[in-house]
């Protein structure tokens, strides 16, 4: 029979495989290059399938109170925290879309925050769980691991200041950015809600407890404080991008924005080059040949 658990990691593989594929429609809808955001959901939807299959078979295969720090575990550990790598990329790049309201120098800085969370990722995943922990269910993150999520708190910080800074400017933004500042400033919270939960699990021997860890803690706090909030997170994300124009709706807004005198000189302009060109090519040649005509008819 399949545990609780169990039963928690099946229906985060359906949500998760549903996101996917909307995901990857928003991908191509969106076009290459307005859809970094996607391409991340994409990204941490692959990273939620592979780690909750590992824990499937992990809960599955192992007893939860006995299970040794198998491969299978510390697989689903180092998932469960790189996973916010996509989450954070996604919303920095929903932020960028916000060009009038943002400025120049925050985009640059919203684009820099890529650079210490990618550091975050290889400290994570070099960090792992610790050896120690390879006689019991303790699943303990290594002191590597820590200097990871510690990044990651501090990406957090930065980007809760970029939003409240875009914001304040919302006069500036048009519908389509006030719409996309209304969505993360909505997520936020549930952001700030994954991010405690991954914080307690990486610095819970401070306090000695099990309940926040990802293999060996409470499922319900887990699925309260992580699993839901992602939900919720990637929910909104997808539900603004069906809302954001599309790739030949932008194409046509920006031809309608075209200066239509400028339009219009340069198609004169390529009708007098068409013009000249059949000039060229027939009308002179018919003159030198009546000029050499009517100069044997005189002589």
């Amino acid at each position: 029979m399949v545990r609780y658990g169990g039963i928690v990691n099946i229906i985060t593989l359906i949500v998760f495989f549903f996101y996917l594929i909307l995901a990857l429609a928003l991908t191509v809808r969106q076009g290459l290059g307005h859809s970094f955001a996607w391409l991340c959901i994409v990204v941490l939807a692959l990273c939620r399938l592979a780690q909750v299959s590992l824990d499937l078979a992990a809960t599955e295969l192992f007893p939860p109170d006995t299970a040794a720090n198998t491969s299978l575990e510390s697989g689903v550990a180092i998932l469960t925290e790189i996973g916010l790598t996509p989450l954070f990329m996604a919303t920095a790049s929903l932020l960028n879309m916000t060009s009038r309201p943002k400025g120049r120098r925050m985009q640059w800085i919203l684009m820099l925050l890529h650079v210490p969370l990618v550091v975050s990722l290889i400290l994570i995943v070099a960090g792992g769980i610790d050896p120690e922990s390879r006689d019991g269910p303790n699943f303990a993150a290594t002191e590597v691991t820590k200097a990871g999520m510690a990044l990651y708190c501090a990406c957090f910080v930065i980007l809760v200041w970029a939003t409240i800074v875009i914001s304040s400017r919302l006069y500036l933004a048009s519908s389509k950015e006030a719409k996309i500042l209304t969505t993360i400033v909505l997520s936020l919270p549930f952001f700030v809600v994954d991010i405690v939960y991954m914080m307690c699990f990486a610095f819970e021997s401070l306090w000695g407890s099990q309940r926040f860890n990802v293999i060996s803690g409470w499922v319900t706090l887990q699925l309260c404080m992580q699993v839901i909030m992602e939900y919720i997170i990637v929910g909104l994300y997808l539900a603004l991008g069906l809302e954001l124009p599309t790739k030949a709706m932008r194409l046509a807004e920006r031809v309608e924005n075209e200066d239509l005198d400028r339009l219009a000189g340069t198609f004169l302009w390529k009708i007098y080059e068409r013009v000249s060109a059949l000039v060229a090519v027939t009308v002179l040649p018919t003159l030198r040949f009546a000029h050499w005509f009517l100069g044997r008819i005189t002589k």
